[in-house]
């Protein structure tokens, strides 16, 4: 690393410290009251606590394009107040050169943030809601109604992808009448199929109602892993369990727009904290008689929070208009990209 990276590093990273802390203290206090206010069992001061600290991973996770916008306006801010970027660009480093450095200061964070979506993340999510179900009363069961195989499938399932009940109803070929429905409370998966052990039978005739109960094993596009990601939040999947939960409801002709959506959103981070961190960077060149620091600090970070709001914003609409998904994201990108020119001035 020469010395002028690690001129820009140092007060980047340790802008990025403090903003991070913050951001920490604030969510933690925010979760923990979140949590205290919900309707409880057994829940522990000590449970209340890993519950919000298991939960920080996702929500730091959702402010970190703010965290870093703040940390390099701030970091950058500093050297230009003392003059130091003066002193680089007058060293012959010119300003695409500086933003270069930047970004390869910064790297770490950007490979980070997609290893932290696929197995960090995920995977304290999933914790902090297990714990939380284990002692938060009034809490909805991990059940979901899904189409499988032509069928209308009923499934109460646990996060390591078991099945505690399976109900399917058939439709006759018409698809205005109830022609059989299943139940059964022990279900395995195989290879393509599916066994119900013990499974009731109800099928609806022309003139009679036939009651049976015996085991059945049946074709089925569903595995375990499959009930993991229909049972679970999307939040609570990683990048990949993303990918292949919406392949599956697509494949079904469910509605996967939630987790497609997320999906483009996590793998597109690295791209959305490169804009801002540039975004963030030009607020540190230009004259600073026209504009004070602390102002051009202010105007970086309102942009970022209108960025964020517009991306919400862009999510429906996109999904109106019958868009990718992810234009959801590269659109508010060009907010941004416009004022960047304007800010360096």
């Amino acid at each position: 690393m020469t010395r002028s990276t690690l001129l820009l590093a140092r007060p980047i990273w340790f802008s990025l410290l403090i903003v991070f802390l913050v951001f920490f203290g604030l969510e933690l206090v925010f979760r923990i009251l979140d949590e205290a206010k919900s309707p409880h069992v057994n829940y522990t001061t000590v449970e209340i606590g890993l519950v919000s600290i298991s939960g920080m991973p996702r929500r730091l996770y959702l402010d970190l394009p703010l965290i870093v916008l703040i940390s390099v306006a701030a970091g950058l801010g500093g050297l230009a107040q003392s003059s130091e970027l003066t002193i680089l660009r007058a060293a012959g480093l010119s300003i695409r050169q500086i933003f270069f450095k930047i970004i390869l200061v910064l790297a770490p964070i950007f490979l980070g943030s997609i290893l932290i979506a696929e197995y960090g993340m995920p995977a304290a999510e999933r914790f902090s809601q297990a714990l939380k179900d284990a002692n938060v009363s009034d809490d909805a069961r991990d059940a979901v109604w899904t189409l499988e195989s032509g069928r209308f499938v009923f499934v109460e399932g646990e996060r390591d992808g078991s099945v505690r009940l399976w109900r399917q109803i058939e439709m006759a070929d018409s698809r205005s009448e109830i022609e059989r429905i299943v139940v059964s409370k022990r279900v395995r998966f195989g290879t393509g199929q599916v066994d119900l052990s013990d499974a009731r039978t109800l099928s609806f005739g022309t003139d009679k109602i036939i009651q049976q109960t015996g085991d059945l094993l049946q074709d089925t596009n569903l595995t375990e892993n499959q009930v993991r990601w229909l049972v679970l939040k999307p939040d609570s999947l990683s990048l990949s369990e993303l990918w292949y939960a919406s392949n599956y409801l697509e494949t079904e002709g469910l509605n996967a727009r939630a987790h497609v959506q997320l999906f483009w959103q996590r793998l597109l981070l690295p791209v959305i904290l490169f804009v801002l961190t540039l975004l963030a960077s030009a607020t540190a060149f230009g004259s600073l008689r026209s504009i004070g620091m602390s102002m051009r600090i202010f105007l970086a970070v309102l942009m970022g929070l209108v960025f964020k709001y517009a991306m919400d914003m862009a999510s429906p609409a996109v999904f109106l208009l019958g868009a990718h998904p992810s234009f959801a994201i590269i659109l508010p990108l060009l907010l941004p990209l416009v004022l960047m020119p304007r800010l360096m001035r």
